[in-house]
């Protein structure tokens, strides 16, 4: 399939746009703490976030770089392929890939940091539920790229 539905577009474009901007937007506070721009992040009342301790951990740096900056360039790459798809169907597949990436990163990340430090960021937690968002948003892309992979499996 070819682009979106045309009674279909704008809702869909809305909705993955939409989230993951936000996603983006919960990142900067993120970055800022990270590079030093931002001496705090704060949270949410109780115990259960420790967002300064755990976007400043060993953890937090892949490779060096601060996740939060690998994050940002995800996600923006993800709203470059939620732009394209509706009038480019490559860029379509790699978003219903990209989707499916992000959100099995975020959960990843979350089980990471409950694990790892027992807390979590609360930060963080908003691009998870934000990346939640996104697949919602993209499901139907998803199992349609999905379901033309089917007949490629059945041949082996």
């Amino acid at each position: 399939m070819s682009g979106f539905p045309e009674s279909a577009e704008a809702p869909l474009n809305a909705g993955l746009a939409l989230a993951t901007s936000a996603a983006l937007a919960t990142l900067a506070p993120v970055v800022a703490h990270q590079l030093g721009a931002l001496r705090h992040l704060p949270d949410p009342p109780g115990s259960v976030f420790d967002s300064d301790r755990i976007t400043t951990s060993k953890a937090a740096r892949p490779l060096g770089i601060p996740d939060g900056l690998l994050g940002m360039g995800s996600y923006g790459a993800t709203l470059a392929l939620v732009l394209l798809a509706p009038n480019n169907p490559a860029a379509r597949r790699l978003l219903a890939w990209k989707l499916a990436a992000d959100g099995s990163m975020a959960a990843f990340n979350v089980a990471r940091q409950v694990v790892s430090f027992g807390k979590l960021c609360s930060w963080c937690t908003g691009t998870a539920i934000c990346t939640a968002a996104m697949v919602f948003a993209g499901r139907k892309i998803i199992a349609e790229e999905a379901g033309g992979l089917r007949p490629l499996l059945r041949h082996r």
